[in-house]
């Protein structure tokens, strides 16, 4: 990253409207002249546009030659008595007069020149000089917003990383506990989930290293979970998932669903004897996608709002897609808890996958 914006030299429309301020200005120094001086207004705007508009070409000319975009003491220095001498000389062809009348005849007319000449210089200096600082201030300020930009993505990105990092192993370690949990009760249940854990990580580990993945495959990650889980809780446990066909290619974070379904079944489903049915539904709305985790379980507790898992998928949201996503959660009216995603969709492009 550079650690100062480049300054383009003027285009050619910029360098056309300056010309064209030139010449306004060049206009109002011809009409005060015309005021103080016994000499007629054409004669003065003759003198004004040849004198000003030739300063404004010389110094323009030195700042390209110089490579320089705004004229200094060394430009105003050359340019003013340079294209003052031509624009006087120019003026006095353009009003079919000879040098040599003009200064024989009319001295005062030179030293009117030579002052316009100093005044028109000095004015255009400044105005050049202000307007590339302006220019200057204003690239500078893209710059810096861009620099702040850039980090905030990375800021982003890094706690993105983070958050994710948490995740994965709060996932693995409550499913290894599981898997302890039935190796005295249930050995051959404990070996088959054990196997199945494994097919799970081989998979699930290389999709959680992207930052992104499609709806689809965060389906099958949560399938594969369910399987275990039911293996652990028997016919205690009963789940579904419905995902319309439109809602597959949606892009999200990795792991984003799984601990609101692991939160369901932790403080839902598990506490009761008698367990309870999950179920999973995907849908578009409109511009976004919901995502539905649904449980028949015992309702609400103090814990059921809390957790890792959930702060988690909040700050993950809020990264992802600032306050046009959100995680809700709201009582069944049978009971149980509805955790409810809602982002804005957008394709998973196959390059990502």
């Amino acid at each position: 990253m550079n650690s100062a914006p480049a300054i383009c030299p003027p285009t050619s429309p910029e360098l056309a409207r300056e010309a064209a301020l030139v010449a306004v200005g060049n206009s109002l120094i011809a009409l005060f002249l015309t005021t103080i001086t016994e000499y007629d207004f054409v004669t003065n705007f003759v003198y004004s546009q040849c004198i000003g508009l030739s300063i404004f070409v010389a110094m323009r000319s030195l700042c390209l030659i110089r490579r320089s975009t705004k004229p200094g003491l060394a430009e105003a220095a050359t340019s003013i008595p340079l294209g003052g001498v031509a624009g006087f000389t120019l003026g006095t062809w353009a009003n079919g007069l000879s040098l040599t009348v003009v200064l024989g005849g009319h001295p005062r007319a030179l030293i009117i020149s030579a002052a316009s000449a100093l005044l028109f210089g000095g004015i255009a200096s400044y105005f050049f000089y202000a307007r590339t600082r302006l220019v200057e201030a204003e690239a500078e300020a893209r710059a810096e917003k861009l620099r702040r930009l850039e980090q905030e993505a990375l800021a982003a990105q890094t706690e993105l990383r983070l958050l994710q990092a948490q995740i994965e192993p709060h996932f693995l370690f409550n499913t290894l506990s599981n898997i302890v949990s039935l190796v005295d009760a249930d050995p051959a249940a404990a070996k088959t989930m054990l196997l199945d854990l494994t097919a799970l990580l081989r998979t699930a580990l290389a999709r959680t290293r992207r930052p992104a993945v499609a709806l689809s495959e965060e389906l099958d990650l949560l399938r594969a979970y369910l399987g275990i889980m039911a293996i652990r809780m028997g016919p205690r446990l009963q789940w579904r998932i419905e995902a319309d066909a439109d809602t597959l290619d949606a892009q999200l974070p990795p792991l984003l669903v799984q601990p609101l379904v692991e939160n369901a079944i932790r403080h839902g489903l598990e506490p009761r004897p008698d367990g309870g049915v999950l179920t999973i539904r995907c849908h578009r709305a409109g511009d976004n996608i919901e995502i539905a985790v649904e449980d028949s379980g015992r309702g609400f507790t103090d814990a059921q709002g809390g957790g890792i898992g959930l702060a988690n998928v909040r700050e993950r949201l809020r990264a992802c897609s600032g306050e046009s996503a959100k995680l809700d959660l709201e009582a069944n009216p049978v009971g149980g808890v509805t955790a409810r995603l809602t982002l804005p969709y957008s394709p998973h492009a196959p390059a990502d996958r």
